[in-house]
């Protein structure tokens, strides 16, 4: 019985990673996982349901690959290296569901949705404070939270622009100048990335 259940979050979270959510429908899942749609309810109260299972799925899956790419880094890896393979990281992560996450950031996201997104970012700043030494309420929280929404912001225009994969790295260069550039500027020079 479990395994139905995953094989439908598998067949939804396909979906949701390469169509809008708004083009998705049950009966498609259904199709994929080859059940039938009321084996679709009979799990799942609807596709907000599903879509909310594969928006948390997905948060788990980028927070963990995170947390094992800073596990693997080198002890001694200079913080704008460590930065800069977060963010290649995260490139791979949106290139793998592309139509999936930019719908989290386009106006008329799902609240709860976006709610989950909303965590993720602050897990997100409590990994950079953690790695720039940065005490909670510090200045440097300003500057982690608009990294990460210009990380969002960039990544959106770039996977509206196909994901062009000459532009990667431009995106990297530009995301670890961004909070560097925010660190000094809110005064804390010490916790540089660079």
């Amino acid at each position: 019985m479990a395994d139905r259940r995953e094989e439908l979050l598998a067949a939804a979270r396909a979906a949701f990673a390469r169509w809008p959510y708004e083009t998705v429908t049950v009966a498609a899942i259904a199709r994929a996982a080859d059940a039938s749609e009321a084996l679709v309810y009979r799990y799942f109260s609807g596709k907000e349901e599903l879509y909310l299972e594969t928006v948390r799925a997905g948060v788990r899956d980028l927070l963990s690959r995170q947390q094992d790419l800073a596990d693997r880094l080198p002890p001694g890896t200079p913080p704008a290296e460590r930065l800069a393979a977060s963010v290649r990281l995260y490139l791979d992560f949106v290139s793998e569901q592309p139509a999936g996450w930019a719908g989290l950031l386009r106006p008329g996201a799902i609240p709860e949705a976006a709610a989950l997104q909303e965590g993720a970012r602050d897990r997100f700043a409590d990994m950079l404070r953690a790695a720039t030494g940065a005490g909670p309420g510090s200045p440097s929280d300003y500057a982690f939270r608009g990294y990460l929404g210009f990380c969002d912001a960039v990544c959106l225009a770039w996977v509206e622009a196909g994901r062009p994969e000459e532009d990667r790295e431009h995106l990297v260069q530009a995301a670890v100048g961004a909070l560097e550039g925010a660190l000094r500027r809110v005064g804390e020079t010490g916790r540089a990335v660079s």
